[in-house]
């Protein structure tokens, strides 16, 4: 990238700070006694404030001052808590905390403790300094006496040599984790089955080191990661969730990401970026529902705060008194540290249950896991209630342990307020004590009925044998700690007993610990695998492909039962199969990859599998498709020929392009075959324009046969496109069609298809497919019929012609010309405009859209506030929301998705909501951040990431317009950090409008 180029995204990111942290509010004195303090309940009445379901208990087993701020923990081979302690969270200089700025000037506070409970009742009773002076502490991992401890901007491995239980080796492992928000750090470290460490990445990123093996720094930005301690080499995978990272018995790894509370992690990025050319938009699935739609039952008050906001409602509305939070009308907004239960001391309908903290609510929210073909789906366990919820606002459980003694042991943080600082407005915040309990911290079993305490473990001194007995005991904290143990001896001693275990084990999770044990040991052989391979688990064949993947291409046997497997009749296993399927070089690996795909071809997931292997394989499996097409078989799948088709297009090789038209043009003409035609040609066409290769190119020299049917489909595809009786999917199917050919076939049609009578569906496919074409008539013709646009085809028309530099101009010249309103322009693209490396562009910008400096939203927020005393009506609010709202927002089952669900501000004041609509960057979240992305075929396009793949970015804007950008096509990305949201709303707004869009999105 040219020096000059990152020179602007610089400035355009301090530009974007400055417009985000302007006009903060002044503190109102008068507000100070209308925030008493809530008091602490002190340990020795902490569990009657807790109610739970079911007869369990909260049993406190540590608190103050053996323990504060617990955030993450482990227990070690000897039943010792090593407890992580975040005191500098928020902040440990509140003058020096501005939202969206770099927080490494903030002291190291955090901690390590080391509990031990002496007399074996269950309760800690000594303390110990491990370790201090680490910097947003968020989790542990224990190995070889030692811990490796994640401490933003750093992981560090901690020992103690002497027993005085202090830490005397403090070595730094890796660096670069950007310190920025306080709740997007990496944090939750935790064994995989593969004898690696596991951390959850959050959204910061940066730029990491490994100081054990050095290098170039690794790029981390939405992603998790792994190392193992053998070579402490960091490796990015996929995820990117918040605060939670675990795993089930069988390595299904979760994550939640504070409104989404319970996510599967489901794709390898190490399999997606075998296959650049596959646009694959999110490695992870939503097992629930979003948070915004699972409402909270807490019986804790309304915190003070909360409550003034309450009453500036009821002032500034229509009089009634609020709504008490206590009748739980919230919702899901703060869910953290999911973990699966998978202990031995619950009933059975307990395994595999998800439980998180919701922080906010004080309480312990509690999930079902159901199998859903290669993933699950999770449901709320506990109707109209909570697993655990408290009466005390202090209550934030943050974490969870699956313990030595059987049951979950839950962290407390204990804070009296436990928001992020920047989404609490400021004049309410200046009188807030954010740093309210870092002398504070609980830790509680939450114990079944009648449970009695069992002996501490002492595997520490166990024998080899005894470890490897262990392998199979029913709670996983005994399987996974014997594993780790066993690793860390590399005692030869151990692969007899674990190759018997694996043998004659009636316990299938003690035959996957063993294998993985072998693997740990260096004992794994060929028979061990085939014999797992031939297990009668599911699940043990699952990691029998997994952990035999690195041998198929040298172990002949080994290769033919995986083959044989595509055919399993175990989905998951199937799935494993497609994916390592393509580490193998045998062509009969592509018929095994098509059986997959069709079997399994309603499920998006399984072909993404099929897919990832299918670089090495893709034209033979088309060809294969066609040919059984050509032959009289059933055509496979759509999707799934569609993408073959899309990665042997984006190699852009032109005889395997022609072989497979002749093939078709072959086809007879059935309709399942013109289907078939389409989808092979849209696919095409899509890896075509993705390599940036044309299709005239790669049909130039095509015989007679293959250039007919190119004709024909693009004959056919322009009469669709047009016809007003044909389904919406057909037409818009049609118009991809059109891209494929030239400019000059496809501009005509697409023409008319901007008009004012058709659905905005087809309007705005049109002009994003006018707007692929790089030609000089676009323009033009995309602002032609520009009065008679929607409010949301506008915008999408302004986004397509400030994409590409020579469209710019004449946009710029329509605005001065009055044709487009200067407020289509958002504040990022105005920014982008103003410090353009084209002078006459940016002299162009300058001179019709003004200065770049940040609007004066103090002075229209003022402006604006007496619209909070007009009588309203939502009614007419609701026909606001439509015309100004719905393209970026729902509420009331009304717009879209793209910003946050509307029904998640229904507890605040009207001012609040008002100050957010006028001033939207004054708080943004960091998923809604909105990002400039330059690509590599001249374009410069914006929006949020939505998602990101190894291979792909998912940008979202208004309307929920999507877009998936291949990374190998990405020339730039930088943070915008603003909002998607645009500033000057005041300008269509006025007073009545706000107060009835206030009444609408409020219900009052």
């Amino acid at each position: 990238m040219h020096a000059n180029r990152r020179n602007f995204f610089t400035a355009l990111a301090l530009a974007m700070i400055t417009i985000a942290c302007a006009s903060a509010a002044e503190p109102d004195a008068s507000l100070q006694e209308q925030l008493p303090r809530i008091p602490p309940t002190e340990p020795a009445a902490a569990e009657k404030t807790i109610q739970s379901l079911d007869g369990f208990r909260m049993q406190l087993i540590a608190a103050e001052p053996l323990v504060m701020d617990p955030v993450a923990m482990a227990y070690d081979e000897d039943g010792r808590a090593w407890v992580v302690e975040m005191s500098d969270y928020p902040y440990t200089d509140k003058t020096k905390d501005v939202a969206f700025q770099e927080k490494t000037a903030d002291l190291p506070l955090g901690r390590v403790r080391i509990l031990e409970d002496v007399d074996g009742d269950g309760k800690f009773d000594k303390s110990y300094l491990f370790a201090d002076q680490l910097s947003w502490p968020t989790g542990i991992a224990l190995y070889k006496g030692g811990a490796y401890v994640a401490g933003t901007p750093d992981i560090w491995y901690f020992k103690d040599t002497n027993g005085d239980r202090r830490a005397d080796i403090r070595r730094k492992v890796f660096t670069g984790f950007r310190k920025f928000n306080v709740q997007a750090v990496i944090n939750n470290l935790a064994w995989g089955l593969d004898n690696e460490i596991y951390g959850a990445g959050s959204s910061n990123g940066g730029r990491i080191t490994s100081l054990a093996t050095g290098g170039q720094p690794i790029m981390l930005s939405r992603a998790d990661f792994r190392f193992s301690p053998l070579n402490e080499k960091f490796i990015t995978i996929s995820g990117g969730a918040r605060f939670g990272n675990c795993f089930d018995d069988w390595g299904n790894r979760f994550v939640c990401n504070i409104r989404n509370p319970s996510q599967h992690v489901l794709l390898p990025s190490r399999y997606l970026a075998r296959n650049p050319y596959l646009p694959v938009a999110s490695a992870i699935h939503d097992v629930s529902e979003g948070g915004d739609n699972i409402p909270v039952y807490r019986i804790s008050p309304p915190e003070p705060w909360r409550a003034v906001r309450a009453e500036r409602w009821a002032s500034e509305a229509d009089g009634r008194y609020p709504r008490s939070e206590t009748r739980a009308e919230g919702f899901i907004t703060s869910t953290s540290g999911i973990t699966v239960y998978r202990g031995s001391a619950y009933p059975a309908r307990y395994r595999d249950n998800l439980f998180m903290g919701e922080v906010s609510g004080n309480l312990v929210h509690r999930q079902t896991l159901e199998p859903d073909g290669v993933t699950f789906i999770a449901r709320r366990a506990d109707p109209q209630t909570e697993f655990v919820r408290s009466t005390d606002n202090w209550f934030r459980p943050v974490n969870f342990v699956n313990a030595p003694d059987g049951t979950l042991h839950v962290l407390d943080m204990y804070r009296e307020t436990i928001e992020h600082p920047w989404s609490i407005p400021d004049d309410i915040k200046a009188f807030l004590d954010l740093e309210s309990g870092r002398d504070r911290g609980r830790l509680y079993r939450l114990a079944p009925p009648g449970f009695q305490v069992p002996k501490p473990p002492r595997l520490g001194s166990a024998s080899t044998a005894e470890l490897v007995a262990a392998l199979a005991n029913r709670n996983s904290w005994w399987r996974e700690t014997a594993q780790r143990l066993l690793v860390e001896r590399q005692d030869a001693a151990a692969a007899p007993l674990a190759k018997t275990l694996l043998r004659e084990s009636s316990e299938p999770l003690g035959r996957l610990h063993a294998l993985y044990t072998l693997a740990g040991i260096h004992s794994l052989d060929d028979d061990d695998l085939l014999l797992a391979l031939r297990d009668s688990v599911p699940g043990v064949r699952e990691h029998g492909v997994l952990l035999a993947e690195p041998r198929l291409n040298d172990k002949p046997a080994l290769r033919e039962r995986v083959l044989a497997l595509a055919d399993d009749t175990d989905v998951r296993v199937r799935f494993q199969v497609a994916f390592s399927l393509g580490e193998v070089q045998d062509n009969r690996a592509a018929a095994a990859l098509a059986t997959i795909g069709r079997r399994d071809s309603d499920d998006p997931w399984m072909l993404i599998a099929v897919l990832s292997s299918s670089s090495r394989y893709a034209d033979q499996m088309l060809t294969d498709a066609v040919a059984a097409a050509t032959a009289g078989g059933q055509p496979q799948a759509g999707p799934f020929v569609r993408q073959l088709a899309t990665v042997i297009g984006g190699r852009g090789q032109p005889t395997q392009i022609q072989t497979i038209c002749n093939q078709l043009a072959s086809l007879p003409a059935t309709p399942a075959n013109r289907s078939l035609e389409r989808a092979v040609i849209l696919g095409l066409g899509d890896g075509l324009k993705r390599s940036r290769r044309s299709f005239e190119l790669a049909m130039h020299g095509g015989s007679g046969p293959a250039v007919a049917l190119v004709d024909r489909l693009l004959t056919q595809a322009a009469a669709d496109a047009r016809d007003p009786k044909a389904p919406l999917a057909a037409r818009l199917e049609s118009i991809g069609l059109l891209t494929c050919g030239s400019f000059e076939r496809a501009s005509g049609p697409l023409a008319e298809l901007l008009e004012a009578r058709q659905p905005q569906e087809i309007q705005m496919a049109a002009a994003r497919a006018l707007a692929g074409f790089n030609k000089p008539q676009i323009t033009a013709l995309l602002l032609e019929r520009y009065r008679a646009y929607t409010p949301a085809m506008r915008t999408e028309v302004v986004e397509l012609l400030l994409a590409r530099s020579d469209r710019i101009g004449p946009l710029l010249d329509a605005v001065k010309q009055g044709l487009v309103s200067p407020v289509q322009i958002s504040s990022t693209r105005k920014l982008l405009l103003l410090k353009h490396s084209d002078p006459k562009i940016r002299a162009q910008a300058a001179a019709v859209l003004g200065s770049a400096a940040p609007s004066a939203r103090k002075e229209v927020i003022a402006a604006y506030k007496p619209a909070l005393l007009l009588a309203a009506d939502p009614l007419r609010g609701q026909k606001v929301f439509e015309r100004e709202c719905r393209t970026c927002h729902r509420a009331n089952n009304v717009g879209r998705d793209v910003g946050p669900n509307l029904a998640s501000i229904r507890h605040r004041s009207g001012e609040e909501v008002m100050t957010q609509v006028l001033d939207p960057n004054r708080e943004v979240a960091p998923n809604f951040i909105q990002y400039v992305v330059t690509i590599d075929d001249g374009r410069v396009t914006t929006g949020i990431i939505a998602s990101e793949t190894a291979t792909s970015i998912t940008l979202k804007r208004a309307e929920d317009q999507q877009e998936t950008i291949l990374r190998q096509n990405i020339e730039e990305i930088a943070s915008a950090g603003t909002s998607l949201m645009p500033e000057g709303l005041e300008k269509k707004l006025s007073h009545q409008d706000m107060a009835d869009l206030l009444r609408f999105l409020l219900g009052r």
